[in-house]
């Protein structure tokens, strides 16, 4: 009695975990944990980066295989496909930084080709613009990094396109809400953190090409991440009950590229400033701890 009692609650939680982690927006989990291993790895924390390298490779099999049991079953929008592309393109980033190859180009090259099959039919069936919206920016602009060493002129054509994505997504975000007047604090989520983080991206891409830019879109960032933080805090004074939603591992990604960016800085001596590496570390201190908190969440959700 007690084993079936055991297997029935196994089978609950199984199909607890297909519900939640095979959603292809939760590839933003994988994007999390691989964006803290490149940081810390460029912030010399070698010991939380191979922490978080191993993690990301366990949520990488994890996620792949409840993606794949739940498939039959997907109700998605287009635009979260861009995730998995984004994830598996920050993974490729980090592998290569520790076992550098050049048989990287052919993935990276593949997940370009499905990146704009999918960016075509998002914007085919395109209804209405939210912030997950600039993952179109954000996985263009990964991929860009990722060619950077094999093919240079590409990768500055693929970072040209994640800038012309950035701030055509903003202005459609900005002209839906002027338009149709809808509630700022209502179309805020995790997601929203995105905004910040491309650019902090974006500046990390440019660099090789133009110290002036990137410096542009490091400052863009630095001045967002107050503002999403102050956003974040009046949605979740608004809110009357937490509950878990996938939007939340959207947080983490954007903060981890934001001290990876920083550390960079740092280290090509853009920005001489010792308070840099303290606000770096505390960026990337703050991902860790909330993907911390967010995974005991989801595993919370699943099991009570």
């Amino acid at each position: 009695m007690a084993i079936n009692l055991f297997i029935i609650k196994l089978s609950i939680i199984c199909m607890g975990l297909t519900d939640i982690l095979g959603q292809p927006i939760c590839f933003t989990m994988l994007m999390g944990i691989a964006g803290i291993s490149i940081a810390s790895y460029l912030g010399k924390l070698i010991l939380l980066s191979l922490i978080s390298f191993g993690i990301a490779l366990v949520f990488l099999i994890l996620l792949t295989s409840f993606f794949i049991l739940n498939l039959k079953r997907l109700k998605y929008e287009m635009v979260d496909l861009i995730s998995i592309i984004s994830g598996l393109a920050l993974l490729i980033t980090r592998l290569r930084l520790s076992y550098p190859s050049p048989f990287y180009f052919i993935p990276l090259i593949i997940l370009s080709i499905f990146y704009f099959v999918i960016v075509y039919k998002v914007f085919v069936s395109l209804k209405q613009v939210t912030f997950k919206h600039h993952l179109l920016g954000v996985a263009i602009t990964l991929l860009s990094i990722g060619l950077r060493s094999y093919i240079t002129l590409l990768s500055l054509i693929f970072a040209s396109i994640g800038i012309l994505i950035y701030f055509t997504i903003t202005a459609l975000i900005l002209k839906s809400i002027m338009t149709t007047k809808r509630d700022i604090i209502g179309i805020i989520d995790g997601a929203t953190w995105i905004q910040m983080g491309l650019s902090a991206l974006i500046s990390f891409a440019i660099s090789p090409f133009s110290k002036l830019a990137s410096l542009v879109f490091w400052y863009l960032a630095l001045f967002l991440l107050p503002i999403v933080i102050l956003v974040s805090i009046l949605k979740l004074i608004s809110v009357k009950i937490i509950r878990y939603h996938p939007s939340l591992w959207s947080v983490i990604f954007p903060q981890a590229v934001f001290s990876t960016d920083t550390f960079s800085i740092i280290r090509e001596r853009l920005i001489v400033l010792p308070i840099l590496y303290d606000v770096s570390f505390s960026v990337l201190l703050s991902a860790f701890s909330l993907f911390i908190l967010f995974l005991s969440f989801t595993i919370f959700s699943v099991t009570r």
